[in-house]
């Protein structure tokens, strides 16, 4: 289907968080599964975290509204190399 999945980072690829950022990261993976993602012919196209079930997640983790503030953050950085076309 042409998806293709970013293999594991390697050892030599790790890096240090800092521990004021650790708790936004986690929110960020925690929400890994809530991206907004169409399929068509040109391939996958995302839009954006699904806020509603992100505020789900972020409830779940006890997440402050820094942490959803952060998470758009990192959303806004991970758009452009999401849809980056090979």
């Amino acid at each position: 289907m042409g998806v293709q999945f970013a293999a594991r980072p390697k050892q030599d690829d790790e890096m240090e968080i800092m521990p004021a950022n650790w708790d936004s990261l986690m929110a960020f993976l925690e929400c890994q599964t809530q991206w907004r993602v169409a399929a068509g012919m040109a391939g996958l196209v995302w839009f954006g975290l699904d806020y509603v079930a992100c505020k789900l997640v972020l409830d779940s983790i006890d997440a402050d509204t820094e942490v959803f503030a952060d998470l758009r953050v990192m959303e806004a950085a991970a758009l452009p190399v999401l849809n980056e076309a090979d």
